[in-house]
Formats: structure tokens, sequence, C-alpha cells
């Protein structure tokens, strides 16, 4: 089932009209099978509940057509409108757009309750706020890309798959046992070497050997190891790639 946490941020603002809205959403969208999206944005708007009610539009616009989504909120007001027909007048227009969108791109769409506390609440409203005061959410702007390393234990080969907004890469990673370097350090090499400048690897499936390597270099044991992970290191650096690990292989 695909999820959408959303949330909005608001405040009145002096203008040479006087005061005027101004407003930013945020939404952590989570697809089976794929990293969590985040996406954020700034508006103009009377008042919270319709910085709320542009979010859950967004998040509509943002999901997978043709399947159903569940968008979690924490304002009653936008479950009313949008969910049942019987919000306040005011969000009317508003909320009959969200059920317009939906309803164009096939999306089933149902609204629930989620309190701020939540993980996924908390990071909407952050981005929520980040919006609102022009801010982009370090992180949001640069490019993530998700990366699966698959090896198996006594194979010669790693196969390595990483996937950017419009392309896909797949390697196939020869071994090589008698290096200083482990295999699966290896297999991770391989994986960075495939990033673009500037771009976040979000890696999957890295063993505990591979990752701890890569944060400390200095832990190899062998020097030719311990030079080529710590090369490796400073050209990532240099060209602004950084990796993330996501679980363990």
């Amino acid at each position: 089932m695909n999820q959408a946490f959303v949330d909005a941020s608001w405040n009145e603002v002096p203008t040479e009209e006087g005061l005027s809205g101004m407003g930013g959403w945020g939404l952590i969208l989570i697809v089976p099978g794929a990293l969590p999206a985040r996406v954020q944005g700034q508006l103009r708007a009377p008042d919270n509940n319709a910085a709320e009610v542009r979010a859950v539009l967004e998040a509509v616009r943002a999901a997978p057509s043709g399947q159903p989504l569940t968008v979690h909120t924490d304002n009653e007001a936008v479950i009313a409108s949008v969910g049942r027909g019987r919000g306040p007048e005011f969000l009317a227009d508003a909320a009959r757009e969200v059920r317009d969108e939906a309803e164009a791109r096939g999306v089933d769409l149902r609204l629930r309750y989620a309190p701020r506390t939540r993980r996924h609440m908390q990071a909407a409203h952050l981005l929520a706020n980040d919006a609102r005061r022009g801010l982009g959410t370090p992180g949001l702007t640069e490019t993530r890309s998700d990366v699966l390393i698959e090896q198996r234990a006594a194979g010669g080969e790693a196969r390595v798959s990483l996937r950017r907004p419009g392309e896909r890469v797949t390697a196939h990673v020869p071994l090589d046992f008698a290096s200083e370097v482990p295999p699966s350090a290896q297999a991770l090499l391989a994986a960075v070497g495939l990033a673009l400048p500037g771009e976040v690897l979000v890696v999957r499936r890295a063993s505990k050997v591979a990752q701890a390597l890569w944060q400390r270099p200095e832990r190899a044991l062998r020097p030719g190891a311990q030079a080529l992970l710590q090369g490796a290191r400073r050209a990532a650096d240099e060209s602004g790639v950084q990796v993330e690990f996501l679980g363990v292989g």
C-alpha cells in the first residue's frame, strides 16, 4: 500500500497591502520497493488549513497513478473536507480539487489521522517549516540514488544495481580473492565508482566489513587495502559523493 505523511506550516507576514499568509507544505511518500521520497513546497495561503489541503493534493500528484494511496495527517478539518466532504465551507473548493485529481489519476484516496509524534509526520513537519521559510531541506535538492549490492557467499562475482531518477545501471563486478581488499569492500568500491558528482548513494546490503572499512579506512589490516580505501574516500569527497548505508547484507 502506498502511503504519504503530510503536514503544513503557515504564518502571517506583513506586505505593502497589509497582512498576507505564507505557508509551506511537506510530505513523505512511501511506495513499496522504493526509498521514501521527500517533497516540499512554498505557497501563499489564507490559513494553515488551506496549506494542509495543498499538502494532500501534492501527495496525490506525487503518488503512482492507478494505485491506492493512504494519506496520514494530523488535521481533522482536512480529513473531514477531503475524506468525507463535510468539512468547513471555506475548504470545499480545495478539497474538491484533491478529489478530482485523485479521480483523474485513478488514485483510490484514503485519509487517516496520525499524531505529529510519528517519525514520518515529524519529518513532514520539518519539510513544511523549511519550505515556509524559503529554505531547502539539506539533502532534498541532492540527487539520491538507490544502490543494491548482491553477493553470494561462494560466488566470484557481485552484482551492483544503481537506480537514479531516469536511469538504471547494473554492473557485474569480478571479485579478486587474492586482493588485500575484502570482496564485499570491492563490491562497495565498484558501486561508489558509478556515482556522479554530488550524488548521494543510499546503499543496501553492504556487509558490516564493507561499511566499517568505508567509514574508517584506517581499520584495514593491510597497507595496500588501507591505501586503496583512503584513495577512494578522498576521490568521493572531492566529487561531493556521499554514501549512506541502509541495512546490512
